[in-house]
């Protein structure tokens, strides 16, 4: 739960710096085409004042489609994205697993839930973190599989940016989970380890894993 406060209170922040900024292109830009704040308000419908305080990033309340509007005015184009963060609210499902994967777990690992990538203004975070000696092991999990390979893909960065030794899927043991992982087994046997044994074996014995390796549980 602190780290999802965290997060959320980041993305807050975050959102503060990027409307300072966004006001400060829309002026700059309304200033080159040499238009008033009163002809940009006329355009879209909204006060001379109002346009003030977006220019000066003091409008929190502002929706994306008036900001677009408001950008269009002056000649620019919103483009918005997403990523992929940590802090996200976890289903009872997800917890069980998590539960369900530690249990198997040796106690020499020291453990963290939800650790938080360690870059600035980075909102990501790996569901669990194991320490020992010598190994740093991120672990995500994965409750439904939708497209595997984005899926790996997001979890891999992470790892990677978390400074992580190995990286262990642990997928939920579904009909629909089984089935997909068998469809790619061929693809990804080459770059991970997919017998639950041996790697909960490893894992159980307070060892790191061999290879990346994607579980079962």
């Amino acid at each position: 739960m602190a780290n999802r406060n965290r997060a959320v209170d980041e993305a807050r922040r975050l959102w503060h710096q990027k409307r300072v900024a966004f006001g400060d292109e829309l002026r700059t830009r309304r200033l080159v085409i040499g238009a008033r704040q009163r002809d940009v308000g006329s355009a879209i419908g909204v006060s001379a004042s109002e346009i003030s305080r977006r220019e000066r990033g003091d409008a929190p309340n502002v929706t994306v489609v008036s900001l677009a509007e408001h950008a269009a005015a002056v000649g620019l184009r919103v483009a918005l994205g997403m990523h992929p963060a940590g802090g996200a609210i976890r289903d009872s499902a997800q917890l069980r697993y998590i539960e369900r994967f530690l249990s198997r777990v040796s106690v020499a690992f020291l453990r963290e839930l939800e650790a938080v990538i360690p870059v600035a203004g980075d909102l990501r975070a790996i569901d669990i973190v194991l320490r020992t000696s010598g190994c740093l092991i991120a672990v995500e999990v994965i409750t439904r599989l939708h497209d595997i390979q984005a899926q790996l893909r997001v979890a891999q960065a992470k790892a990677r940016d978390i400074g992580a030794t190995r990286l262990i899927i642990v997928l939920a043991s579904t009909h629909a989970n089984r089935r997909a992982l068998d469809q790619a087994r061929s693809a990804l046997a080459t770059a991970w380890d997919l017998d639950t044994r041996r790697v909960m074996g490893h894992l159980g014995n307070g060892r790191q894993p061999e290879r990346n390796a994607i579980v079962l549980i």
